[in-house]
């Protein structure tokens, strides 16, 4: 016989499926340009993830030649991409920890 907290834990603990299906959607939220550019990666959202990554680091590199040639849309979009990246790397994190758990 279970005790209810075990039955609470089993029932909460998340699947590996789940754990991937979140981190999609979330990638989906965060960053819905870059999730179209790497839907082919779906099945591994961790890679996903760090794909998506190193796409903002492109970015934001553009965006710091940009700055140096005094065009003004660099700034905005330096700062964009160090929003993404933080977020990204946050799910990441999250993403690397759920599956470790798991």
């Amino acid at each position: 016989m279970t005790n209810s907290s075990d039955q609470q834990l089993a029932s909460t603990e998340a699947s590996v499926e789940s754990i991937h299906q979140a981190i999609n959607q979330l990638l989906n939220e965060l960053a819905p340009s870059l999730s179209k550019k790497s839907e082919l990666m779906a099945s591994d959202p961790i890679s996903r993830v760090h794909h998506c990554i190193d796409l903002v680091k492109t970015e934001a590199s553009l965006a710091a030649s940009l700055i140096a040639d005094c065009a003004p849309q660099g700034r905005p979009m330096l700062a964009q991409a160090q929003q993404t990246l933080k977020s990204l790397e946050s799910l990441q994190l999250l993403g690397h920890a759920a599956m470790k758990i798991n």
